[in-house]
């Protein structure tokens, strides 16, 4: 699950992220984002390897960086989504909204959601089974959909990026279901979490005064 998750999420932002780097169109910002959103992902295939080796304690070590990465991997990306919202981007196709503070909100929702997974899969670092599931699903929940909706055969088809989106986001827990008879805590949280953070939820949330004047302020 580690690696088609990297895979798909890589391949999505690239086959956006190439064509414009190679034609010097690309902010310095996303460069940035690239690289350290990138780092994670690999780092999330190394961490989920050490483990089945059994190679806990490099596991363990290399958690604690990973940390570090987190923390720069929310700077950056609240950095880069203020950017998109400042040069007037409402959204990618398949995923548009009237304005550019729903964007902007929707790709605020998505580093919330990573944070709050990883955090709690930091904080339960010594209970395998929510850790684990937790720092998937900090991946699934978060990354994956940006990915998934720039992938050549799914961008600008909502149906599609809806769908292959709630895939993915059921596979883990359907999982727990048929081999433990029961879904992890962890799953149940993490789906409710995802919900909070789809477009139809976020356009209605972005409408709001509240959220309009906090994107004023951001984007300042």
């Amino acid at each position: 699950m580690a690696v088609i998750a990297a895979v798909l999420t890589l391949g999505g932002f690239a086959s956006v992220y190439v064509p414009h780097a190679a034609a010097g169109s690309v902010p310095l910002i996303v460069h940035l984002h690239a690289v350290v959103f990138t780092a994670w992902l690999v780092l999330f295939i190394v961490q989920t390897r050490l483990v089945a080796a059994r190679k806990i304690s490099q596991h363990r070590s290399l958690g604690t960086a990973a940390m570090f990465l987190a923390a720069l991997m929310l700077i950056v990306g609240l950095l880069t989504a203020r950017d998109a919202a400042r040069t007037g981007h409402t959204g990618i196709p398949g995923v548009m909204f009237p304005d550019a503070s729903g964007f902007l909100l929707l790709n605020v929702a998505a580093i919330a959601a990573f944070t709050i997974l990883v955090a709690l899969g930091w904080t339960y670092r010594r209970r395998p089974q929510a850790h684990k599931r937790l720092m998937l699903m900090a991946t699934v929940v978060a990354l994956m959909p940006p990915g998934l909706s720039r992938l050549p055969f799914v961008s600008g088809h909502e149906a599609a990026i809806a769908g292959i989106a709630l895939l993915f986001l059921l596979i883990p827990p359907a999982y727990d279901l048929l081999t433990r008879r029961r879904v992890h805590p962890a799953y149940v949280f993490a789906v409710v979490l995802a919900l909070l953070t789809i477009p139809p939820v976020v356009t209605v949330m972005a409408a709001t005064q509240a959220w309009q004047r906090v994107a004023a302020w951001l984007v300042a």
